[in-house]
């Protein structure tokens, strides 16, 4: 129900979730936060949607939109809000498997066509995120799961051969094996 009531106010555009088995250390208290709480409204969001830095403000929304709505109609609208302890437990679950923002220094090929095609289609959605977040073998995959979210929320989608300069970029700089 709140789903759908979000679809319509966001345009459509509600950000698609993860599957939740995606979710980093998807057994510990933070991510069972996680999942409880914020699908009461929306898709699961992981925590690389944003840095470290910024979740606080993005919780704090989240979490008075929760009360609000836990408030309204005598509790009718069935949102619960999260304790103080569980939200502590979350934002340092967010924090710790946050969105690792990009020092441009280190990369000084970002000026290249292929690291231009990179910056400007992660930043549509998020911070452009540090290359070594992931190993080369894994970029494949999470680019692929990005366009998917890219067309879901009417965002500009790279065609093949910007798609395939973006890979060869990240698994360039991607960490090799863990």
């Amino acid at each position: 129900m709140h789903r759908n009531m979000m679809q319509r106010m966001m345009g459509g555009a509600l950000p698609p979730g993860i599957d939740p088995a995606l979710l980093p250390e998807p057994d510990s208290a933070g991510a069972r936060i996680l999942q409880y709480y914020c699908v009461q409204c929306h898709n699961l969001p992981g925590p690389g949607m944003h840095t470290a830095a910024g979740w606080p403000r993005v919780l704090g929304r989240m979490n008075m939109r929760m009360r609000m709505m836990g408030g309204m109609m005598g509790g009718m609208m069935g949102v619960v809000a999260p304790s103080r302890v569980e939200l502590d437990i979350l934002l340092d679950y967010l924090q710790k498997h946050a969105q690792e923002p990009i020092d441009a220094a280190k990369y000084p090929d970002l000026n290249t066509q292929a690291g231009q095609a990179f910056s400007t289609s992660c930043v549509q959605c998020h911070a452009l995120p540090d290359p070594r977040q992931h190993t080369a073998q894994e970029w494949p995959a999470v680019v692929g799961r990005m366009r998917g979210h890219e067309a879901a929320m009417g965002k500009f989608v790279p065609d093949k051969t910007t798609t395939a300069e973006i890979i060869d970029f990240l698994r360039r700089h991607g960490r090799t094996r863990e």
